[in-house]
């Protein structure tokens, strides 16, 4: 008769560890999800957040460069001749806009860290170029909106004659 009893209270404990072991993957595996939408919830916010700076940091340098028409030069320090700087100069009569709106801008560099993105800034304010981040990562260093490509891929030339790499990128 205790074998009987034994037995019964073994295959009692067996159900009960089987049952709670379900219960807690049930419960686990439900605040898994909770969290994983949360984390979903938070990075979409945080992309929306970041793609409105970006819009809003690209959209300015073109106004500033548009509303600019003089041609800046600058005295050669080895002659007192000015040279004309080779920076992309705003005509005095606005150039024809493009039926879809799209803005050609030169890319000069893709960095993860926002140091180094600041470093190629001010190498480019050396030689004369005004630069701006679009935050990231990756944060990318652009200089020059323009809308139509030629006028972009003319100022990719000079980049890349100054020692730059650099891109068309709408």
């Amino acid at each position: 008769m205790s074998a009987k009893k034994k037995k019964k209270k073994s295959s009692g404990q067996g159900t009960s560890f089987v049952i709670t072991l379900v219960t807690l993957s049930i419960v686990f595996v439900f605040f898994g999800y909770l969290i994983g939408q949360y984390a979903v919830g938070a990075l979409k916010e945080q992309h929306e957040a970041s793609m409105q700076v970006a819009r809003q940091s690209t959209s300015a340098p073109v106004v500033a460069r548009e509303s600019n028409p003089t041609p800046v030069s600058t005295v050669n320090p080895t002659s007192s001749t000015p040279v004309q700087s080779t920076q992309p100069k705003a005509s005095t009569q606005p150039e024809p806009s493009s039926s879809s709106g799209t803005l050609y801008r030169v890319q000069v560099g893709v960095f993860s860290e926002r140091a180094n993105a600041d470093r190629m800034v001010a190498m480019l304010k050396e030689a004369g170029y005004e630069g701006i981040v679009i935050p990231g990562p990756p944060h990318r260093v652009q200089t020059g909106a323009f809308s139509s490509q030629e006028n972009a891929s003319k100022l990719v030339d000079e980049l890349v004659k100054k020692g730059f790499e650099a891109i068309v990128v709408r």
